[in-house]
Parts: structure tokens; sequence; C-alpha cells
């Protein structure tokens, strides 16, 4: 099922909360972060791709929102609205703000690790739990990441 909100089309599971943040920051053209997860257990997929930008919709009869690089950009990836866990904005100042979050909201504790052994090119590996998520040349990089996948930054 699907639910309309000013001409944009949604899942009908997506929490009104949500709605609204998309559509105020559709009207607004505000960039905004989104965080994708389970919406059940409000764990956070740690996704690091295509989760920044404006919301615009799509063209046709049923208008869903997009998430598109700017406010003069055209086109861009089909937000999947239904499995939001956390919505951030940016004020002009830099100050990062959730404006949304799961009310279970939750992510696996990232870990930055040296490798001595192996692949030297890219010593310094975060991981996320015992699993392997990236891998860097310099400590700053991988600071950096893991500020980004916290919610800390929104640069790598």
């Amino acid at each position: 099922m699907e639910k309309v909100v000013n001409g944009t089309t949604y899942k009908e599971s997506t929490p009104k909360s949500v709605v609204s943040w998309l559509e105020t920051s559709r009207e607004r053209q505000q960039r905004i972060r989104v965080f994708y997860g389970d919406t059940q257990t409000g764990k956070d997929w740690m996704e690091e791709h295509d989760t920044i930008g404006c919301v615009g919709r799509s063209m046709g009869q049923s208008k869903i929102p997009l998430l598109i690089k700017s406010s003069r950009s055209l086109g861009g990836g089909g937000i999947l609205d239904h499995c939001i866990v956390r919505i951030d904005t940016k004020n002009s100042n830099g100050k990062i703000t959730t404006v949304y979050r799961h009310p279970n909201y939750h992510h696996d504790k990232l870990t930055l690790e040296q490798e001595n052994i192996g692949n030297t090119e890219y010593p310094f590996v975060v991981c996320s739990g015992t699993a392997k998520q990236a891998a860097f040349a310099k400590r700053e990089q991988a600071q950096r990441y893991i500020g980004f996948m916290n919610g800390e930054r929104w640069a790598k």
C-alpha cells in the first residue's frame, strides 16, 4: 500500500515523522543525510553511498521521493523511505542535527586496527565486529571514515 502526501507517494509503512521531514526538506530544498536500516529493530545498515542530498521527486503518475545531489540537479535515486532509521540536517554553520531517529536506533561499533601483516598499502582497517569494513593508507583517513559512518561528519 501507498500513501500520497503533498503529491509525493510514500510507502504506507513509512512513519509520519519521516514523511514530514522528507516533505519539509523537499520544500526548503534543504540537504539531508538519510540512514537506512531495519525499521523493526532500528539497526543502521551502515550505508555510505547515496545518502546525502536534497529531496526531489520523480515524474509520472506516482511521484516517489528522490535523493538528488543538489537543488539544481536533475534526477537521482529513489529514497527507500520505508527503510529510514535516522535523518540528519546541517545548518549554515556546519552543525549537524538529527531531526529523526528510530526509537531503537543503533549501529555496530566501528574499531580501527592496524595490520602489520598482509596489505601494507592500506594498513589501517576499520572493522565492524569481526568483519573488515574498509581499509586506508593513513590513520586520519580511517578516523574520518569512522566519524562519517557514526554521523559525526558529512564527509569521509
